[in-house]
């Protein structure tokens, strides 16, 4: 059988195009961000699942020896310092290990944190 070195252009193919440990936890970060953010646009951007609700919401990538769930902000982590203690942390983003267990009441207060934070800043933009 021929094997494709086609990107996936759906996140379908790409959680379904990472390796197994990383696919349930993947799902549940995509079930998590579509129950709490139910009108963002799902998309793939270079190699990354992200959601977009008046401007980038959240997203989430694979990767080798992690999978990271990104907030798309430069500044809600720093709000959230004491929430985010022990976690591997990089520039807007946690990281996970394969099979650890995502930490749901964390991941929705970031979810809807950063959809109140993008809501007030479109309102903001319309008084313009």
């Amino acid at each position: 059988m021929e094997q494709s070195n086609k990107k996936p252009t759906t996140v379908d193919e790409y959680i379904q195009s990472q390796p197994e440990v990383y696919r349930k936890s993947l799902e549940q970060l995509r079930d998590l961000v579509r129950k709490l953010a139910p009108e963002a646009k799902e998309s793939m951007s270079y190699g990354i699942v992200c959601y977009t609700y008046h401007y980038m919401l959240v997203g989430f990538s694979a990767h080798k020896n992690h999978f990271t769930f990104t907030s798309m902000s430069n500044t809600l982590f720093a709000k959230m310092e004491e929430e985010l203690e022990g976690y591997d942390i990089s520039v807007g983003g946690i990281r996970f290990k394969p099979g650890q267990e995502i930490p749901v009441e964390l991941i929705t207060r970031i979810i809807l944190e950063k959809k109140a934070e993008n809501e007030m800043r479109a309102a903001m933009k319309k008084k313009k």
